[in-house]
């Protein structure tokens, strides 16, 4: 999918520290990671925030796996 970017947000991104990485866009807003690991949004109107928590990935459990019940 072909996100475009708003001018407030890629001024934004070029004036960013070197050490922050693009990760993603999350609803059209550029997704950050900082050198600590805090990840940041860039808002269409070029303001920096913090990203909301990131959910877990829950796996699927085996077929046939036991379930502990004996069965």
């Amino acid at each position: 999918m072909n996100m475009l970017l708003t001018a407030r947000q890629l001024e934004r991104l070029r004036e960013l520290a070197p050490d922050h990485k693009l990760l993603t866009t999350r609803d059209g807003s550029p997704v950050l990671e900082r050198a600590d690991g805090r990840l940041l949004l860039v808002q269409p109107n070029g303001s920096v925030a913090q990203a909301p928590p990131v959910e877990r990935v829950r796996s699927y459990p085996r077929v046939g796996a036991s379930d502990g019940d004996g069965g």
